[in-house]
């Protein structure tokens, strides 16, 4: 009896230390898993990372914009991170300045939604890369060192055209069906600038400041180029203007 009792209880031991659902033996006698689930978790934290690729930061704002990635909305604030595959949005009465990290900037109007498709930077050439979508609203647009690198690097569309960058300053109207595109005066005169404007059923050429296109819906070719001029932007790049000079602290008074 006493030799069945022992090999019994030796049963009951390895029983316990092989069986998949005794938590405390797969914790606390097991090393090899315990390696092996820190390292998964350590490579899905990683992918989560390189999911979320920094594309730049908010560098002026005013009223309600938000930004969505992976179905996850988040309010944005002065200084605040924008990544790729955000989707960025404003309220009425709000505006975003977005600086990319290769100096590209984005001034995105009042209600209005921008999506950051991809980016890339600091990679060798082949892989620079950056491309938005505008889908409603009023923006305009200063390109950075990716355009001036190598243009065809980056890419601004909206849902009638698509806009090839040579390296710009460019104010657009876009909506659902429509777009206004404005090649306009770049900061540095000293550099060159154009844009072409292309759709499946043609594309012009602007690299006069001043002039634009205009694509009236989903089934027409850009307009001719011609002298244009958006109020809308105007209007936006005072306000913009307006929010820096509060922003900037005045000289204590002595």
């Amino acid at each position: 009896m006493t030799g069945k009792t022992v090999s019994n209880k030796n049963h009951l031991n390895r029983h316990l230390h092989s069986n998949p659902g005794n938590k405390t033996s797969i914790t606390m006698n097991n090393p090899i898993l315990i390696k092996t689930v820190v390292l998964a978790l350590t490579l899905l934290l990683n992918q989560a990372a390189l999911a979320a690729t920094r594309a730049g930061q908010v560098e002026t704002i005013k009223g309600e914009v938000s930004a969505t990635l992976d179905d996850q909305t988040r309010s944005l604030s002065k200084g605040d991170d924008v990544f790729a595959n955000d989707l960025i949005s404003t309220e009425p009465g709000a505006l975003v300045e977005i600086k990319f990290v290769d100096d590209s900037k984005f001034l995105v109007g009042p209600d209005s939604e921008m999506k950051v498709d991809k980016f890339s930077y600091n990679k060798p050439d082949t892989e620079n890369a950056l491309s938005t979508r505008l889908l409603k609203g009023t923006f305009r647009f200063v390109t950075g060192l990716i355009a001036r690198y190598k243009p065809e690097s980056m890419e601004v569309s909206t849902a009638v055209a698509t806009i090839g960058i040579r390296g710009t300053t460019v104010g657009v109207e876009a909506s659902a069906n429509s777009a206004i595109v404005v090649l306009e005066q770049p900061d540095d005169t000293s550099r060159s600038t154009a844009i072409e404007v292309s759709n499946q059923f043609g594309s012009v050429y602007i690299d006069e400041p001043g002039y634009g296109t205009e694509i009236p819906d989903e089934f027409s070719p850009p307009s001719p180029p011609q002298r244009m001029r958006l109020r809308t932007i105007n209007n936006l790049m005072r306000s913009l203007q307006s929010i820096q000079r509060i922003s900037v602290p005045r000289p204590a008074m002595r």
